[in-house]
Parts: structure tokens; C-alpha cells; sequence
């Protein structure tokens, strides 16, 4: 299944694509699946990080550009 199998979708502005794509995918996402002690560790070092100013940050078009290099 495809876009093309949608006209009507396929009409759409981008944007509200995007929304509509978010929806299936965040239905699945649910809060108490487990979260290992070294992936949490990890996840709570970066955000210590960003909210201390040390985290490098990067802007949109750069993320763009080093996703298409991929």
C-alpha cells in the first residue's frame, strides 16, 4: 500500500500528511514498555547535557543535509 493508493491523501499539503502519518505511529507508543538502566542513563546524561548548554546543536538544513548523505 502506497500514497498512490489514496488520491485524496495524496492531495493533502504536506504538513497535514505528516500529521496524519504521526497518528498510527504514536498510537503504538505506550509508556510503560521498559526502558534498560543503561539506555536511561544514557538518555538522562544528553538531557543534563543539553539543558546545561553543552550539547551541540545543530539547525534543520544541516540535519537535512547530513540525512541525505545516508
Amino acid at each position: 500500500m502506497t500514497l498512490a493508493d489514496f488520491p485524496a491523501l495524496k492531495k493533502l499539503p504536506k504538513r497535514q500528511r505528516l500529521q496524519l502519518a504521526e497518528e498510527p505511529w504514536f498510537s503504538g507508543v505506550d509508556d510503560s514498555l521498559p526502558v534498560s538502566a543503561r539506555h536511561r542513563r544514557i538518555l538522562d546524561e544528553r538531557w543534563t547535557a543539553y539543558q546545561a548548554g553543552r550539547a551541540k546543536r545543530i539547525s534543520l538544513p544541516e540535519l537535512e543535509r547530513r540525512l541525505a548523505r545516508k
